[in-house]
């Protein structure tokens, strides 16, 4: 995995200013790093090297030196797509997948891409037009940030924002309508980022550069057309090749020149993924986060399967001091205000797999979105199934009996889950029904923002209509399980699991993720599949635990899903670093930054005060804030000096120019 960035354009930088770019990501790629500056073209390149160290440097070229490309990524079916290329008459001079890129592209154009299994982000240049192509994976595991100078016709792309913000031709200036989306939704909607001169080019999209003219379309988006579900299975067949093709997506996960390890957190995605990656990896290396606040730890699940399988385990113990410590590194890191300080522990967990002289590690990740184990799901067939029959009095009868597997948040009132299950039942027609508690309890936080205030903020059926009008076309003949999915994939995985608890916290340490529920084929296979595999009755994930329930401990497959948490309020606001809170959200610091309303601001500090255990409400608002704050001092009102262009200066060792290649000390 690595780090790109580049300038494609009449405008396009120098060296000089290619270099202070890429010193702004050393830490993606602390192995290499090589760079291509030619006449409206700067290419920079970063590499964490996993596949082929001894060769495979970029950015590379075809053998004709026609097309150049900086990749960020994986392809882990390379193998087999070299194979296929060598018989259509292409030659190779490393083992590498970034050649099998240029050679599959040479090959299939942008058809490439749908042949692709991996996870990546590029950008290709043809070195004869000088013409452009840049891509993204299907799910957006690897980002690819890009903005537009005032000519139109320059093009500034990077990993990560703040190589952007390096060239000073720039705007650091917030979109206050991004924040508000990731007030709602955790995410941005329609490319925004939360400054307005940088746009994020969507999970399975391309971009095409050509004679000035900027061009964006998609290659791939989530689907769950009925027509692909398969009624006729067994559940035994379904089991059957569940298991393969999850085995599958492990073994191709595994291939690397360098050790690959796993994380582990105590449930059941995780642990399915460990299990599977021992079988090919006798010697497996797994990593869990414990933390010293009982309600947040699960290091005896861990414990309990890292026994079962036999593995070499660590475990990295995180306290509230660690997190309110480490809040604004990983901000710096992740680019974004956040909902939650989860991110934080996974950022030091990277830290202990690189320090344990490891780059790869593969996790859980996307088996909740993909196999439907989220509460979420439950809830949504839930008020679904009660709104066929509103006024029955045997609906709350029905929730009283599955008591034991309706989602709970806390301590709450009987009739406090009447009256969410019961509202809105009147729109389960609407696109986003599923969503629109989530939504809506986001909607409730904005009037913190000084904007939404004055009046200027959207009304909240505005908000919803208009994310609803983004659904994909035939997206009401989808089941309704499938249907909150796709919400879920588009934005809670690709707009905050994948970035803030993924990409962002893991290459913040040179340590690459890998995801392998969000395998190509794994996905295909969920598509094909009844929901009533997925979520039968109210058992979430249910063909994972049959699959699997003879493999795994018994706690293990049968425990109630216990989502990933780390303490928000209580870490930030009291210990020894709670005065960097109080420094940031004091009355004058909230006037200065001027995104929140002062008031609004004394009024949550004072409920968190006096509240031995802050609502859930309150913990967000005041993670928000924090971050929001955080997030205005590092890229709004900071000028972007990287701290390592010296480092970057030694280790830089291939010099790519359009006519040779040269290497330099």
């Amino acid at each position: 995995m690595c780090g790109i960035v580049g300038e494609i354009g009449p405008a396009a930088c120098n060296r000089e200013q290619l270099l202070r770019m890429m010193g702004m990501l050393t830490h993606r790629g602390p192995d290499e790093a090589g760079l291509l500056v030619a006449e409206g073209v700067a290419l920079g390149h970063l590499r964490l090297s996993i596949v082929d160290p001894e060769h495979g440097q970029q950015p590379m070229s075809t053998l004709d030196g026609r097309h150049w490309v900086v990749f960020n990524g994986e392809i882990f079916n390379h193998v087999e797509l070299r194979q296929e290329l060598e018989s259509a008459g292409h030659a190779f001079r490393t083992r590498c997948d970034t050649e099998v890129l240029l050679n599959a592209f040479r090959e299939w154009g942008a058809g490439c891409l749908e042949r692709f299994n991996g996870q990546w982000a590029f950008a290709l240049w043809n070195r004869e037009t000088g013409d452009a192509f840049l891509a993204r994976d299907r799910f957006g595991v690897r980002p690819l940030f890009y903005s537009v100078l005032p000519d139109g016709r320059t093009l500034l792309f990077a990993s990560e924002m703040k190589a952007i913000l390096a060239d000073s031709r720039v705007s650091h200036s917030w979109d206050l309508q991004a924040l508000r989306d990731i007030f709602i939704s955790w995410g941005c909607e329609a490319e925004r980022t939360p400054l307005r001169s940088i746009r994020l080019l969507p999970p399975g999209s391309w971009m095409k550069i050509a004679q000035g003219r900027i061009e964006l379309g998609r290659w791939w988006d989530v689907d769950y057309s009925p027509e692909v579900v398969d009624w006729s299975r067994t559940d035994d067949s379904w089991h059957e090749e569940v298991r393969a093709t999850l085995n599958e997506a492990c073994r191709l996960r595994l291939r690397a020149d360098v050790p690959v390890g796993t994380y582990l957190s105590g449930g059941l995605d995780s642990s399915i993924i460990s299990w599977l990656s021992k079988a090919h990896q006798p010697r497996l290396q797994t990593f869990s986060v414990a933390f010293s606040d009982a309600a947040y730890d699960e290091s005896s699940f861990q414990d309990l399967v890292a026994g079962e399988i036999g593995t070499e385990h660590h475990r990295l113990s995180i306290r509230r001091e660690t997190i309110a410590e480490h809040f604004r590194d990983t901000i710096w890191h992740t680019e974004t205000p956040m909902h939650r300080t989860a991110p934080v522990p996974l950022m030091r967990l990277s830290r202990m797999v690189r320090d344990a002289g490891m780059k790869v590690v593969l996790t859980g990740e996307g088996a909740d979105e993909v196999f439907g184990g989220y509460d979420q799901f439950k809830e949504n067939k839930i008020r679904r199934f009660w709104a066929r029959c509103p006024d029955s009095a045997w609906r709350k009868r029905l929730l009283d009996r599955l008591e034991s597997n309706v989602p709970r948040s806390g301590p709450r009132t009987r009739a406090f889950w009447y009256a969410f299950y019961g509202q809105g039942l009147d729109g389960t027609t609407r696109p986003g029904y599923s969503h629109h508690p989530r939504w809506r309890n986001g909607l409730s936080l904005l009037p913190l923002l000084r904007e939404h205030g004055n009046g200027q903020g959207p009304d909240a059926a505005d908000w919803i209509e208009q994310v609803e009008h983004t659904a994909p076309e035939r997206f009401a003949s989808w089941n309704p399980l499938a249907q909150a999915q796709y919400w879920e994939i588009r934005q809670f995985l690709a707009g905050y699991l994948l970035s803030s608890q993924g990409d962002r916290v893991s290459l913040a340490n040179g340590v690459e993720g890998r995801y392998p529920f969000l395998d190509a084929k794994v996905f295909e296979l969920s598509r094909r599949m009844p929901p009533d595999q997925k979520l039968r009755v109210l058992r979430e994930k249910y063909v994972l635990k049959q699959t699997f329930r003879h493999d795994l401990p018994e706690r293990i497959v049968k425990r109630q899903k216990y989502p990933y948490r780390a303490p928000d309020a209580l870490a930030l606001y009291r210990g020894d670093h709670r005065q960097l809170l109080l420094d940031s959200l004091n009355p004058d610091a909230v006037r200065r930054r001027g995104l929140f309303h002062v008031e609004a601001v004394r009024k949550l500090m004072d409920r968190v005060h006096r509240s031995e255990e802050p609502t859930a409400r309150d913990n967000i608002a005041l993670v928000l804030v924090y971050s929001s704050h955080l997030f205005h001092d590092l890229f709004v009102e900071a000028a972007m000096r990287p701290a390592d262009l010296p480092a970057l200066r030694t280790c830089i060792d291939l010099v790519h120019e359009p006519n040779k290649v040269e290497c330099h000390s």
